[in-house]
């Protein structure tokens, strides 16, 4: 009880001082608990047959995508898509986009698309007319050289953006002109989230904020422990009734009640074997399902944790940085090996896995893999070398895959049954 008036005292301050300051990092080190793991690998490399079929929710039509991550707490919906790869939309839309910048915001909303490239230029794109409604760029000159990340936000007609270059910002999407700015100086290194009427972002000192989405001030913020190297999109915001979970650059996810202003749990999930090969610590989305939540990262390690107590209700040895699909009953994860594994939420127990490598004409060359994507009882997911692949979540049975492009560094999303993908061209490629 102490220690939680403690931080709601500092929680109060960083909410209502003018200037940054930083919370006692002895005081917040002995809120947390260390999860070490010890294992030298990590790496779930098993293909595993299914011994049932699984019965799945039934799915959804989604008209829109609005959030990076499809919702403020990182929930991905059983969605619609009825297409087999033979339609095939293409345009070039922006500019080069770098391969290790593979995080970025796709956002789709009555028939416009909304996305950004490395020059720092937002687009609203007319999927109808296939045209370019308008383009916005708020930087300088000054700024040319600094390739740009930009995490993007759609609340009914107006869109939100924050930067690796500390701006936070907001747009008339109607007329594409900015509604207000602000340069907070620090690059922000988490995806924009939403939740009650306030917006969230994290930047790259692990400091998460707080703002008022109608000019962009600072409501409060609250600082967590960060590291020297401090990677691109480091940070993941999850939202879920009066619960915020964030994670930072050093492995640790914090759990914040929103109503009482107080930290309710701490978690490091940077395993031992990545402080030994300076492995530079990457995280999934913080997936938020009802009480419990799912987490995984480069670190080794799947976890499971009860929402209320951050106790820890099974873990799994696998590497994943993309988000996962929960269901009624089931969780689906993507490895960093090309694995798609499907567990028993209850337990963690492995139902089904598939190797998709091998079925890649691209063997011998490491492929990246982005994203995980739930229709009508199956999964998709890409590949760095331009393959979209499609499997049966109900047995993990292969299906299909098909080379739409040979330069992917993106996740796909679903909107309106159809798929969208940028590829590092910006090249907006559409699949009916």
């Amino acid at each position: 009880m102490k220690l939680l008036l403690i931080f709601f005292a500092l929680l109060i301050y960083s909410c209502s001082s003018d200037k940054d300051k930083k919370v006692d990092l002895e005081i917040f080190k002995k809120q947390g608990e260390k999860i070490n793991v010890f294992e030298a690998n990590n790496v779930f490399d098993k293909e595993i047959d299914s011994k049932s079929i699984l019965q799945l929710n039934q799915a959804q039509l989604n008209k829109k995508w609005t959030y990076e991550h499809y919702s403020s707490n990182n929930y991905y919906d059983h969605l619609v898509y009825e297409g087999k790869f033979q339609d095939v939309f293409k345009k070039n839309i922006g500019d080069y986009i770098n391969k290790n910048n593979d995080s970025g915001s796709l956002l789709v909303s009555e028939n416009f698309v909304f996305f950004s490239d490395e020059k720092g230029r937002i687009y609203k794109f007319d999927i109808n007319s296939q045209k370019i409604i308008w383009e916005l760029k708020i930087y300088d000159s000054s700024y040319n050289d600094y390739p740009k990340n930009i995490a993007l936000f759609l609340n009914g007609d107006v869109l939100y953006a924050a930067d690796n270059l500390g701006f936070v910002y907001s747009i008339d999407t109607q007329t594409g002109k900015t509604i207000w700015q602000q340069n907070y100086g620090i690059p922000f290194s988490s995806h924009l989230n939403f939740h009650k009427g306030i917006l969230y972002v994290v930047n790259q000192n692990s400091r998460l904020y707080a703002f008022n989405p109608s000019d962009g001030q600072k409501i409060w913020s609250f600082e967590s422990l960060s590291g020297l190297i401090k990677p691109s999109r480091s940070s993941n915001i999850s939202l879920y009734d009066n619960k915020l979970l964030f994670s930072n650059d050093v492995g640790d996810i914090t759990a914040i009640d929103l109503d009482q202003q107080v930290i309710i749990w701490t978690k490091n999930i940077l395993s031992q074997n990545s402080i030994s090969n300076n492995l530079v610590f990457k995280i999934s989305n913080i997936l938020i399902d009802k009480k419990d939540v799912y987490v995984s990262s480069n670190s080794g390690d799947l976890f499971n944790f009860n929402i209320e107590t951050g106790e820890i209700k099974w873990s799994q040895k696998l590497t994943s940085i993309q988000n996962h699909i929960s269901t009624d009953k089931y969780l689906f994860v993507l490895t960093e090996n090309g694995f798609v594994v499907a567990f028993n939420k209850t337990n963690g127990n492995i139902l089904w896995s598939v190797n998709l490598s091998k079925l890649s004409k691209d063997s011998k060359i490491k492929l990246d893999y982005y994203g995980l994507l739930l229709a009508l009882n199956n999964l998709y997911a890409t590949s760095s070398n331009g393959d979209i692949y499609k499997i049966s979540a109900l047995d993990g049975k292969y299906i299909s895959h098909k080379k739409i492009n040979s330069d992917l560094s993106r996740a796909p999303i679903i909107v309106d049954n159809k798929i969208f993908i940028l590829n590092r061209s910006s090249e907006l490629i559409i699949l009916n």
